[in-house]
């Protein structure tokens, strides 16, 4: 069976080529098209996409910046396959997972998408290494219910989704450039009348010890999806509210700490020191989450934004 498996990537020269090799060993099941969509890279991203050139079906496509939403549109209509697998290039595709989630999908037609859950490996060392892999969102989402159970929304690091249902919807929006693409997207797959699961298999996922400009973007991202989607996320919920007051009046601070501490406790595989240090990560990822929030409505009113999402 066809696959289309879209891969974004920019300097993605530590893990591309672990991506690309699970993706090669599946040639004995299915036939897999790969499209790599670049997003600029300036480190060795593209010379391991050649090595792979005579292993694998690849297509090289360019989002000329214009961010994630975008890269992934152009990718999935870069193929003519019935299933399109959206992957991210620091994740290990599951051969059980492909073989399952194709099964699901050729049985139930109103599944729209089916994602694996995803296992975080840290490439670093260090507590924000330990952050990555062992945060509350993490641990939250392995007790995410699977399949016949609904998701409200998937992520796009390891999903199958149904062609005829990106059609149907119109594809991704590239109104979401720096994230909450997938959660568009599935919000969308929903509302159009299809069910969304997860799977419980898991994808290794290659995590770099980043925090600082990938979640002050997400929290832009979040203005976008609660524009789009008053319905589903609403930044105006108490928890955004109680974060921005601890952000104005930082003596708050140590209130927000207390609450974080008391959910790490409760994590059971956690050693004592990371159920205190974590919680203090975990604030500062939150603090520029709602930073990253307010600078997108500043910017939104400094320049009279005429972007426009899809309908």
């Amino acid at each position: 069976m066809k696959l289309a498996f879209v891969i974004l990537a920019k300097n993605s020269g530590r893990t591309l080529g672990k991506c690309l090799e699970a993706v090669a060993k599946l040639k004995e099941e299915f036939e897999p098209e790969v499209v790599i969509v670049d997003g600029g890279s300036t480190d060795n991203t593209l010379n391991i996409v050649e090595k792979y050139r005579e292993e694998l079906n690849i297509k090289v496509l360019y989002d000329g910046g214009r961010g994630l939403g975008y890269a992934r549109d152009i990718g999935w209509r870069a193929s003519n396959a019935e299933y399109i697998v959206m992957l991210d290039s620091d994740v290990i595709v599951n051969r059980g997972f492909l073989r399952k989630a194709i099964e699901l999908l050729q049985q139930d037609e109103k599944l729209g998408a089916v994602s694996a859950k995803l296992k975080p490996i840290s490439l670093d060392r260090g507590w924000l290494g330990r952050f990555q892999e062992k945060n509350l969102a993490i641990y939250l989402h392995h007790l995410d219910p699977a399949y016949p159970a609904e998701a409200v929304a998937l992520h796009t690091a390891c999903t199958v989704f149904r062609r005829k249902v990106l059609e149907e919807i119109g594809g991704f929006d590239a109104y979401f450039n720096l994230a909450k693409e997938d959660s568009d997207v599935s919000y969308r797959i929903r509302k159009a009348g299809y069910k969304l699961s997860y799977l419980n298999i898991y994808a290794l996922h290659l995590e770099r010890a980043r925090i600082l400009k990938l979640n002050f973007r997400y929290g832009r991202s979040f203005i976008l999806i609660s524009r789009k989607h008053p319905d589903m996320e609403n930044f105006l919920r108490l928890k955004n509210i109680v974060l921005m007051t601890c952000i104005f009046i930082p003596v708050l601070q140590p209130m927000l700490y207390t609450y974080y501490l008391s959910r790490y406790v409760k994590i059971s595989y956690l050693t004592m020191s990371e159920k205190f240090i974590l919680p203090f990560i975990e604030l500062v990822r939150q603090d520029l989450r709602i930073a990253g929030a307010l600078y997108q409505l500043i910017l939104d009113k400094l320049t009279l934004s005429s972007m426009r999402f899809k309908t």
